[in-house]
């Protein structure tokens, strides 16, 4: 913009210069008079804006040219703090100009406006103070400041990364982590705020243009010692991860030992040096030992070995200093030194052990690593877990590896003896946060491969404008193995045509959960599969209430969505408290539907819901029937939905398995519905076409989801709400319905594998087939309860045995795997008369997942597990089908 003003040429850069030179050592009080502003912690950029105003005399603006657009200079003010040992580093990132999602795509590195600006700046850095007015914070540095010739290439490539990823519809998805030196920082007044971006129809949050904090301390340091990496004339255009490559890799292959021998550095006959990592990492890049890489203290990069054994996984766990006992009580994490830790970017230098001599371990690669803002949510839980413990008075308890999937906690000590005053005023052995080996063997192969994405997501990504513009954007909740994406999305992938499945409709998964507690690795086999058939990133492993606490508080983001869908438990879920309460409706801590229904408030109650839970739900409890169903439908009446629920047998439609599930389909709908004809003619009678066979019931719910807790089913003895109904405004509509259905009907003998695919382990051995009888044959026998002594009567009807294979199979529990004899596991007859369990492979394909798809690592007995949990994969692929149609038909 033009700026008139006699104090300064605004047409001469050295006027300009002079001018702003006669800051330094001065405030804002005392060179503009100025007795107050407004206080910076309430609103950041106050001291920006009062210097532009009242010094340079022109008005703050959002110009996307430079400040003094004469000499294409641009100005920029930002806080120093000052650290312990007296140093300045810079408080924050220096913010230069908001991303336009829509323009930026259009433009390259070399036509960009950031480009531009980055080239002249006027810096303008001040030393802030928590207890002063921003008047009277002193400006210790003015200086005329560009990106260095050096670092351009870094700069390019942060920015080709981070416009890439908007190009592919991404914008949602940027993060800090993703580059070096600039980064796509938030931008926005509210944790709620987004924008358009132009290749997908998912809102993202407003971001802008920032230099890395890192990046400005060593800027600021002038007195830092630092070096920057020599570089010959053809690696002047390399970005920095390129550069230390190419560096490396004529030693790939080299064991430790012989880089180091290499580099000067045998230690033969004497201790390892610590720090030996960082001297290779020094002397391979061309920085003399006593100093530090400047290109990896503006990134703010440390070098860190890491020795990966056979299966891939570090010998050794990454540590952190101890913490004191007294600071983790009483600082929140948000406030700790912990989180710092966890925000180091690190250059992994790996060495992965030899595959025929045991514990020799050679020169693989190079990568940088960060910890996702995703797992930031993770550590968090381990953190507030140590802290509650040691506020509990049991410092001795630590967090183990086997309750985080990210970090644990352990000794740090020299010996026992080390000790750390705690606050209840005994002594504790130092311990410190440790980042788990496993977890950091998961995140390098995720890096090595983060440039592949599911074809899911390229298919997503490659929609058409008037597609995308009708997508329908889908989150799944406690999404297991993916039955519900795959049922609303389809599927395609080049590397395997064999699990190809059509689409519903427009669906498109935009965010997933998937969590087994009590949240050990071993158990999070489902998260793991669902990763390597939709992507990396494309399911968030960790418990669905931290993580919505997380979103609550602004540290993480979830996408907006237009239908959210999941299966889960019956479980208690009565309602503590009424809804009038200024807290609203509180349930019972750790029942999935409250983190359903918080989910729903959380994101502006998403115009579609389909949920699945097993058909006990219209029924339970026993002393109150009906009344958990009662208070689901409560919820939806709050807000704002309409329902239509129904009782699908998947063998009555054709399906191969007969499993009974009560599917739930919630509307925001803007018009009232005809509860009766609607039951004949919503959304799932159209997918799942059945008669009326019964009598119509009315209900009238009771108002809150309290009262229906309290009141609901008190004293009946059958449940009021039958196998199908409808509800809005709290009333509800409810009768028997009978299914129609005259297509084909699958069978269990449909999926059976050929005979040479089974495994000898899956066939029983004679002897043993008395046991199998027995469990599934009739009974009528004497028993004594164990702990009583009480004698009864027990008995059971018998099951088919063998199960027949011209029949639709019986329910899959969770309980199918394993080789012991159950009343509960099929086992079917061969062709040469032999008797045998049903395989994996055959598991999948009763579910209609394509055959394979649980086969990703995990064994036979989780793979039984995840098809006892699934649900029938074609069921929400029908209902999707019709809900695609009417959605299009509105357009």
């Amino acid at each position: 913009m033009h700026v008139e003003h006699t104090d300064y040429d605004a047409s001469s850069l050295a006027s300009i210069l002079e001018y702003a030179k006669q800051l330094e050592g001065k405030t804002l009080r005392e060179a503009c008079n100025l007795d107050d502003i407004e206080d910076s912690h309430k609103r950041k950029g106050s001291f920006g804006d009062a210097l532009e105003e009242y010094y340079f005399h022109y008005a703050n603006n959002s110009d996307p040219n430079p400040d003094f657009v004469e000499v294409s200079t641009e100005l920029k003010s930002t806080p120093l703090k000052v650290k312990r040992n007296g140093d300045y580093s810079a408080k924050e990132r220096l913010v230069i100009s908001l991303i336009n999602y829509m323009s930026v795509v259009g433009e390259t590195w070399e036509t960009s406006s950031l480009q531009k600006k980055l080239r002249h700046i006027l810096l303008v850095a001040y030393q802030y103070d928590k207890d002063l007015n921003p008047v009277d914070f002193l400006i210790k540095i003015v200086e005329l400041w560009g990106i260095p010739e050096e670092d351009l290439p870094t700069f390019k490539h942060d920015w080709d990364t981070v416009v890439d990823k908007i190009r592919a519809g991404r914008a949602h998805e940027l993060s800090g982590s993703d580059t070096l030196y600039l980064e796509a920082a938030t931008k926005a007044s509210s944790s709620k705020d987004r924008r358009p971006q132009p290749y997908s129809p998912i809102p993202a949050k407003p971001r802008a243009w920032a230099i890395k904090q890192s990046y400005m301390t060593v800027t600021f340091n002038h007195l830092l010692h630092v070096q920057s990496i020599r570089r010959t004339r053809d690696e002047g255009t390399l970005d920095l991860l390129e550069l230390v490559k190419r560096r490396f890799e004529p030693y790939t292959g080299l064991t430790e030992e012989e880089l180091a021998e290499v580099c000067g550095y045998s230690w033969a006959g004497r201790r390892k040096p610590k720090n030996l990592c960082a001297l290779i990492t020094k002397h391979i890049l061309g920085v003399d030992e006593d100093l530090k890489i400047a290109e990896f203290e503006k990134a703010g990069i440390k070098a860190k070995t890491m020795r990966l054994k056979r299966n891939g996984v570090p010998k050794e766990s990454i540590s952190f200093p101890a913490f004191s006992y007294f600071d983790l009580a009483e600082r929140a994490f948000e406030e700790s030194d912990f989180l710092g830790y966890l925000r180091q970017k690190y250059l992994f230098v790996i060495y992965r052990e030899d595959r025929r001599e045991h514990g020799t371990f050679h020169l693989s690669e190079v990568l940088f690593w960060q910890m996702p803002d995703a797992d930031i949510v993770e550590a968090k839980r381990c953190y507030e877990e140590m802290q509650r413990r040691v506020r509990a008075g049991h410092a001795e308890r630590s967090v183990t590896s086997t309750e985080n999937r990210c970090c644990h906690v352990r000794p740090h000590g020299r010996n026992k003896a080390d000790t750390l005053p705690t606050p209840y005023g005994s002594e504790a052995t130092k311990k410190c946060f440790w980042i788990n080996a496993r977890y950091i063997g998961e995140e390098i192969d995720r890096v090595k491969r983060a440039d592949s994405r599911s074809a899911t997501s390229r298919r997503a990504h490659g929609l058409g404008d008037e597609v995308a513009k009708n997508t329908i954007r889908v989150a799944e909740l406690f999404a297991g193995v993916g039955g519900f994406r795959l049922g609303l999305e389809g599927y395609q992938d080049p590397d395997h045509p064999e699990f190809d499945m059509p689409a519903a409709g427009p669906f498109v998964t935009v965010w997933a959960n998937q969590w087994e507690p009590p949240g050990a690795f071993t158990k999070q086999f489902a998260a793991r599969c669902y990763r390597k058939r939709f992507g990396d990133d494309s399911v968030v492993n960790q418990d669905i209430h931290a993580v919505l606490d997380a979103y609550e508080d602004g540290a993480i983001d979830i996408p907006d969505v237009d239908m959210v869908v999941g299966g889960f438990p019956c479980q208690d879920y009565s309602v503590a408290k009424p809804l009038a309460q200024a807290e609203g409706i509180v349930g019972k801590k750790g029942v999935l539907w409250w983190d359903i229904y918080r989910f729903l408030q959380l994101k502006g109650c998403p115009r579609f819901v389909l949920l699945e839970n097993v058909d006990r739900l219209l029924k339970s409890p026993a002393s109150q029937r009906g009344r958990d169903f009662a208070i689901i439908l409560s919820c939806f009446a709050t807000l704002g939905y309409a329902v239509e629920w129904r009782v699908v047998n998947g063998a009555q439609y054709g399906f191969p398995q007969k499993r009974r599930r009560v599917y739930i389909y919630a509307e925001k709908a803007d018009s009232g519905w005809n509860l009766e004809d609607r039951i004949e003619h919503g959304v799932i009678a159209e997918a799942f076409p059945a008669e009326i066979s019964g009598d119509m019931r009315c209900i009238e719910l009771l108002s809150d989801p309290y009262e229906n807790s309290e009141e609901f089913g008190v004293g009946l003895k059958q449940s009021p709400f039958e196998n199908a109904g409808c509800m809005q405004g709290g009333t509800v509509v409810t009768v028997a319905m009978s299914p129609v259905f005259d297509g084909p009907k699958m069978t269990l003998g449909d999926v059976l594998v050929p005979d040479e695919e089974v495994p000898e382990e899956y066939y029983v051995d004679d002897e043993k087939l008395e046991k199998w009888q027995y469990l599934k044959g009739g009974k009528k026998e004497p028993r004594v309860n164990k702990r009583t002594g009480f004698e009864y009567l027990y008995s059971e009807g018998a099951m088919a045995f063998p199960d027949p294979v011209d029949a639709p199979a019986r329910t899959i529990l969770t309980s199918e795997g394993g080789g012991s004899a159950s009343r509960s596991k099929h086992i079917v007859q061969v062709g040469d008369g032999r008797y045998r369990r049903l395989v994996p492979d055959e598991l999948d394909q009763l579910q209609g997942f394509p055959k394979g798809w649980t086969d990703t690592g995990m064994s036979d007995i989780q793979r039984a597990f995840c098809m006892g949990n699934a649900l029938i994969v074609g069921i929400p692929h029908r209902i999707g089908e019709v809900i695609a149609r009417r959605t299009a038909e509105e357009d």
